[in-house]
């Protein structure tokens, strides 16, 4: 079962609550950790640095930990998250910011972004590690201008 947890980022059609109760239609980033492998991988604990622009490195690992749902996936399950809001609660700039000035205040920035996880394979003495997986994100408004968000995903 070595190597059966596999992060991958999708991107999801969804929509973005603005300023007086509004939706705008959005493209989520979602972080998705599956299990390939043929045992339940157990003690799960994911790990995730976000960077804005290559500013400072912001450890998202708490913030990831308290959006995860369980501590174990089974074989063929998984776990996932959203990225924007992960952004949020791990970058206290980025809320602040879009906080302040609406969701415009995260629109046009390279966010890079790595996760990695630990967990215990069924029957292993000794937990494992994923490698490290590397994107870069960025949110920005469609063309021709729209209020809409589109998503650009680079993988490093």
């Amino acid at each position: 079962m070595s190597g059966s947890l596999d992060f991958t980022l999708k991107t999801v059609p969804s929509t973005l609550r603005v300023t007086g109760g509004r939706e705008i239609p959005c493209i989520r980033a979602i972080l998705s950790l599956h299990n390939a492998g043929g045992g339940t991988a157990s003690e799960v604990a994911p790990h995730a640095t976000l960077s804005e622009e290559r500013g400072l490195v912001h450890d998202a690992t708490e913030a990831l930990r308290r959006a995860t749902p369980a501590d174990s996936i089974p074989p063929g399950g998984e776990l996932t998250w959203d990225v924007y809001e992960l952004l949020l609660a791990a970058h206290p700039g980025v809320a602040s910011k879009v906080h302040l000035w609406g969701y415009k205040a995260a629109l046009n920035w390279w966010i890079d972004f790595s996760a990695w996880a630990e967990y215990r394979e069924q029957g292993a003495a000794f937990p494992v590690r994923t490698g490290v997986s590397w994107w870069k994100l960025r949110w920005s408004p469609a063309e021709p201008p729209a209020e809409k968000i589109e998503l650009s995903i680079e993988t490093r």
